[in-house]
């Protein structure tokens, strides 16, 4: 990498009110690294609720790319994502990117469609009631069956906005799933 292009990465990102990005490997050390730095980095915040939004949902974000992305598609048995928090206009967004099967597309598109359709109450009374439910709705892939998005959708201050970009050079096979909230 040039030089000159990590400082026109610096500039665009501070441009665009990124405050933290992590594109790589991702385990549950790397996220609990990762939730360090973002408590550092928000330790003297003036709106401590904002900051619990931000990093629950951070989290969850963070969580779903390590739980549902594929063994990295080199070979290797790493799991890969990347997450950007930052802040424009007075509020928090996530915006966080993993791999996932091409066969997953319509399942997440239906339960995050599923969840932006829900009001602040449904959501609310939904995630309290998976709180206190075992049941996977029969889902073997999911492994929360929808809380991760049920707490994103519950701090969120707009709908979940996603997209899929298929990944050609793996016979389309995988898609890029990219999320992003807005707090």
């Amino acid at each position: 990498m040039e030089i000159d292009l990590f400082s026109s990465f610096k500039n665009q990102a501070l441009e665009k009110g990124i405050v933290f990005y992590y594109s790589g490997k991702i385990s549950q050390n790397a996220i609990a690294t990762m939730g360090d730095v973002l408590k550092h980095r928000f330790e003297n915040s003036e709106n401590p609720s904002s900051t619990r939004k931000v990093f629950s949902s951070f989290i969850e974000m963070i969580q779903n790319a390590l739980h549902y992305s594929p063994q990295s598609l080199d070979g290797n048995a790493e799991k890969i994502g990347a997450v950007a928090v930052g802040k424009q206009d007075g509020q928090y967004f996530i915006i966080c990117g993993n791999v996932v099967g091409r066969e997953f597309v319509s399942r997440i598109s239906d339960k995050i469609d599923m969840v932006n359709g829900m009001s602040k109450e449904e959501v609310k009374a939904a995630y309290k009631a998976q709180l206190r439910s075992d049941d996977t709705t029969g889902d073997e892939t999911s492994k929360g069956a929808g809380l991760g998005l049920l707490t994103i959708a519950r701090d969120s201050a707009l709908p979940i906005e996603y997209h899929f970009k298929s990944i050609a050079e793996y016979d389309n096979q995988y898609s890029e799933l990219h999320l992003k909230t807005i707090l």
